[in-house]
């Protein structure tokens, strides 16, 4: 069954193999795990923070500041991106079509942060204009934008320059993401806004009390505006006893979700970790080539087929093209 992942730290993968001297980054190990796990569509976020400096065993090279990981990570991906003819980067709901008619992988350009932009909302147009259709304001952390989920002193939610993004986001028509928003900042983001949001990898914390999962309230609140939820395949998410988790617990996640707000709001936005660190995956689900364990569980949980397909593809695609068109 095709499936549309919306979020995947790939291009941080491929910066950081090219920084070891390695090439073809995605034909050699991402495209024959997309092809086993029937992935036919993703978001590439790049991912971006000012406190890599505490994450440094993820990355083969020191990962300096936010503007040096801009550039970094957005030249190495558009050299992979030019050389790899089984990717092409998709701007809309039918480039992404006409994409899975070729036999190609479609990505969706993003970023998982707002950093390195040294205060300028005019880079937002500069991304928009290189492809990029979609944002979170921060990633766990503050930054002149917003308050993330592991916010420092006062949650301040959204800063005026915050506000001034989000409005331009909507603009420009493009997708809004709340995943790693404050509690403040994902409020200050609805009441900003009046088109659909979605949480690309988050789960529920109704079954998982990690501060990444979304309360109740706020999966009502995404329903209403007609935007989707993409389950999250990290362990630390599925269950407050992580080291039991399994791709079951990702459906009851969905379960819950389509309980609460129908099955339509649900998606697929895996956070697949296996090439920064296996131990943060959940057994059954721990990459790309794995994909279709979730599809099975969802079966188990008790989803018909037609509701299976929706959230691995349709939801995701319903959403996009009322977003970007």
């Amino acid at each position: 069954m095709k499936i549309f992942d919306m979020h995947a730290d790939t291009m941080m993968d491929i910066a950081n193999r090219m920084g070891t001297g390695q090439t073809d980054v995605l034909s050699r190990y991402h495209l024959p795990q997309y092809r086993r796990g029937e992935v036919g569509a993703m978001i590439y976020a790049l991912w971006m923070t000012e406190e890599f400096h505490v994450l440094a065993e993820y990355f083969t090279e020191p990962p300096g500041t936010g503007q040096e990981t801009l550039v970094r990570v957005l030249g190495r991906s558009f050299r992979e991106f030019r050389d790899t003819d089984a990717v092409r980067i998709a701007r809309c709901a039918d480039d992404i079509e006409r994409i899975q008619d070729e036999g190609r992988v479609a990505v969706l350009l993003g970023l998982e942060g707002f950093y390195g932009f040294n205060g300028e909302i005019g880079m937002i147009d500069v991304l928009y204009e290189l492809g990029f259709r979609h944002g979170m304001l921060t990633w766990n952390d503050d930054n002149a934008f917003a308050s993330g989920v592991e916010f420092t002193g006062e949650d301040r939610g959204l800063s005026p320059l915050g506000i001034e993004a989000v409005r331009r986001m909507e603009e420009l028509h493009m997708l809004i993401d709340v995943s790693h928003a404050s509690e403040k900042t994902f409020w200050d983001i609805l009441e900003h806004t009046s088109c659909p949001v979605i949480a690309s990898h988050s789960n529920a914390r109704a079954l998982c009390a990690a501060p990444r999962n979304l309360s109740d309230e706020q999966i009502r609140a995404i329903a209403d505006r007609g935007g989707v939820i993409g389950m999250n395949t990290w362990k630390g998410f599925l269950r407050d006893d992580m080291e039991k988790a399994t791709v079951a617990d990702l459906a009851r996640h969905a379960r819950h979700m389509a309980d609460l707000v129908g099955p339509e709001h649900i998606a697929c936005g895996f956070d697949f970790c296996d090439y920064f660190d296996e131990s943060d995956g959940t057994p059954g689900i721990m990459n790309a080539g794995e994909s279709q364990n979730f599809i099975g569980a969802l079966e188990e949980e008790g989803f018909t087929a037609k509701e299976q397909e929706a959230i691995a593809w349709d939801n995701a695609m319903r959403v996009i093209r009322a977003v970007l068109g």
